[in-house]
């Protein structure tokens, strides 16, 4: 069994736009590791987006975090389960019980379920494979080996054919909408974003993780170097006037690696940052 560990951290920076607006953050998160007899350590990563044009999105999404890192890690307690199991039919399942359950806050609070509206990216990374889930907008990048060409997306970006259009968690559609990938090979590097990080994130032009971006923002964890404040300097970061420049909607990022634990003890921990 692998005794390496997860080195993660993440952070989520309201928009101008809600910042204007007097609202609160529509994104929400949710990080763990899970300890299984099958997979040993195993991480759950999520990111979702509550949509702006709704009352209760941030709701939505916070709802979507919670059953989708509690759903996969009570699937993964169970002795012969493996990630391997994890299938496209288990999502759609997933999005079922997570619209019944929005839907009883939505009937108490006498709301629609649109009004809680939200998309989702979802990770989860054993030893040897990787399940990837994704309803509406946001990404989800992952790397093999840490080299610069190496970040690629884990589900292919899809071009909305009317602008601000999306898939919702909460949609009737969800369902034959989610897009799906079981990746077979060791994840070293895990990136996850809401569409708020989009205009940095990506290379537009080649359709392409932009490394230059994210490699340094991961570089931290790929280290042995220690990751005090790390959380509090990525919010900062996502929080500049440098980056409002760039997107007014809010974001949320959760970077996650387990490439130091695989270094030797002399190994260099020299890195670029730019959330330094």
């Amino acid at each position: 069994m692998s005794s390496e560990t997860w080195r993660i951290a993440h952070a989520s920076a309201m928009g101008l736009a809600h910042l204007n607006q007097n609202t609160e953050c529509q994104d929400r998160f949710a990080c763990r590791t899970v300890k299984t007899l099958a997979e040993g350590e195993v991480l759950i990563a999520v990111v979702a987006d509550g949509a702006g044009s709704t009352t209760n999105g941030q709701i939505g999404a916070e709802v979507a975090c919670e059953i989708f890192a509690e759903e996969i890690a009570d699937f993964l307690s169970i002795k012969e389960a493996s990630l391997k199991s994890l299938t496209a039919e288990f999502g759609r399942r997933w999005i079922s019980y997570c619209q019944e359950k929005i839907g009883e806050k939505a009937k108490q609070s006498r709301k629609e379920l649109r009004d809680y509206a939200s998309t989702l990216v979802g990770a989860v990374i054993g030893e040897k494979a990787a399940a990837f889930y994704q309803i509406g907008d946001g990404g989800i990048v992952f790397s093999t080996s840490g080299a610069p060409d190496s970040y690629r997306f884990a589900i292919a970006p899809v071009e909305s054919e009317y602008v601000n259009v999306t898939d919702f968690v909460t949609d009737e559609t969800a369902a034959e909408r989610l897009r799906f990938e079981l990746v077979e090979e060791k994840v070293e590097d895990l990136i996850l974003f809401s569409d708020g990080i989009y205009p940095v994130a990506v290379d537009y032009q080649n359709n392409k993780p932009h490394a230059p971006f994210l490699m340094p923002m991961i570089a931290p964890l790929r280290n042995a170097s220690a990751l005090n404040g790390l959380n509090e300097k990525l919010e900062n970061f996502l929080a500049s006037p440098k980056m409002n420049e760039k997107t007014d909607d809010d974001k949320t990022i959760i970077l996650a690696s387990r490439a130091a634990s695989a270094k030797p003890a002399n190994a260099s921990t020299e890195t670029a940052s730019v959330i330094g």
